[in-house]
């Protein structure tokens, strides 16, 4: 099966790639996220292709839409993380067992979901409290380079 590679900004930085950018926000992935995502982009077993097809599917709808547009079983809160001082609401964005977590909040003035971390084959239906807190901590570490 054929697919389209992942977006890459021309403008990207901190190493993140932009998989969404719409007329709500922006969705870029980091580190762990953006490793999983783009090993996912290249697996062509066919449960991969629709993991790969259908968060990225969601990914542009909220950054089109918002998180309004997007049931519970794409897009989700998760719990509140503390790490650097500061406190994050941890999001979910999910396709069957590839989960990706971040944080949604402002990125070069424009509203972005941060993806920083990754459970690409999530087994229980409860999210691991150490991706939880990965997410929260990448995110500290990336804003504050």
């Amino acid at each position: 099966m054929s697919r389209k590679p992942p977006k890459k900004p021309s403008d990207a930085t901190d190493d993140g790639l932009l998989v969404g950018s719409g007329e709500y926000a922006d969705v870029c992935l980091f580190g762990e996220a953006k490793e999983e995502y783009e090993a996912l982009s290249k697996r062509n077993d066919q449960d991969s292709v629709r993991e790969y097809r259908t968060i990225s599917r969601y990914f542009q709808r909220f950054a089109d839409m918002g998180p309004s547009h997007l049931d519970d079983r794409m897009f989700k809160k998760q719990d509140r993380r503390s790490s650097g001082g500061t406190t994050e609401m941890i999001y979910e964005f999910k396709a069957r067992q590839f989960r990706i977590y971040g944080v949604v909040a402002n990125r070069d003035g424009k509203r972005c979901f941060w993806g920083t971390s990754c459970d690409p084959e999530k087994q229980k239906d409860k999210a691991d409290p150490r991706k939880l807190q990965k997410a929260a901590d990448e995110y500290v570490r990336i804003i504050n380079g």
